[in-house]
């Protein structure tokens, strides 16, 4: 406070002791008031008495947020759509082929009305049951758990992985049947059944399928292995589908040259639908692989 002195009178206009203690509190209810203002905005993250807002309540970042999230969903939706589509091509490509040129699955006999499968009928569903249970099933029980974005493995991944690894023994029996039925009746056991590089990878990939789907089973079954075990499944994965293209690959190759012959070179219309199946496989290949790399940085 400050004074005022003239000549002959001193005049103060020094306010007293209450006025100032009044103006103390004040200004002392000022400051707690802001310093609980700031810390009630740290705890909540909501609006302050006074109007203002923390950034991560503000309406601005919400929206933004919804508008990241949209758009991963519409991204993830497209690439959803793009993986089935090209998977079902690949799928739909053998059975096409199959039928058309193959003479199905199925031989019928109308004078006995009775339905049988005959030696290169079993050779037709090898390849498809393969297609469908080392390729599509497989890479969509993937999918499956990309999408689940868990820690854990899941009751619908287990069915279709287990599924999948069903119709692929399927297929690999078929083959067996279908070389044990053209033997000689001389010998109790076809001695060609594991000599190219198809059949070895097939193997090495049924390996891998038998061992993968284990790990999932037992993180399935087991809670305390689902940290270890599902990591160890999506990079186990990855092996499997790499190895169970390469057979795929080898054996479409190895059965055009071996069935076609010279209209292989041709340019047949079955040549090309076995190559437009075998490079429509290699496109699905690169889907599966940026799954498993998305889902692994997840």
């Amino acid at each position: 406070m400050y004074a005022l002195q003239t000549v002959g009178s001193t005049t103060s206009s020094v306010k007293d002791d209450s006025e100032v203690l009044e103006l103390d509190d004040g200004g002392n209810s000022i400051v707690e008031q802001i310093i609980t203002n700031s810390y009630a905005v740290k705890r909540s993250e909501n609006p302050t008495a006074n109007g203002i807002q923390s950034s991560s309540s503000h309406p601005a970042m919400h929206s933004f947020e919804r508008k990241n999230v949209d758009d991963s969903d519409s991204i993830g939706l497209c690439f959803w759509a793009l993986f089935q589509a090209v998977g079902l091509t690949c799928v739909t490509a053998i059975i096409c082929r199959t039928i058309i040129y193959r003479n199905g699955y199925f031989e019928t006999n109308p004078e006995n009305n009775t339905t049988s499968i005959t030696k290169s009928q079993f050779s037709n569903w090898h390849y498809t049951l393969t297609t469908v249970g080392f390729i599509y099933l497989y890479a969509n029980s993937i999918f499956m758990i990309r999408k689940s974005k868990k820690s854990n493995v899941t009751l619908p991944y287990i069915m279709l992985h287990t599924f999948a690894y069903i119709v692929s023994a399927l297929g690999l029996y078929a083959m067996y049947v279908h070389k044990e039925t053209g033997k000689p009746r001389h010998r109790k056991f076809y001695e060609g059944h594991v000599f190219s590089i198809h059949s070895w990878t097939g193997v090495f990939a049924a390996a891998l399928f038998t061992v993968q789907w284990l790990s999932a089973v037992l993180a399935f079954m087991m809670p305390c292995l689902h940290n270890l075990g599902l990591p160890f499944g999506k990079i186990f994965s990855l092996y499997t589908v790499l190895v169970s293209t390469i057979c795929l690959i080898a054996g479409t190759n190895h059965h055009a040259l071996y069935s076609l012959k010279e209209q292989y070179q041709q340019y047949s219309p079955e040549s090309l639908v076995l190559n437009g199946f075998g490079m429509m496989v290699i496109v699905f290949l690169f889907l599966i692989i940026y799954t498993i790399i998305k889902t692994n940085k997840h």
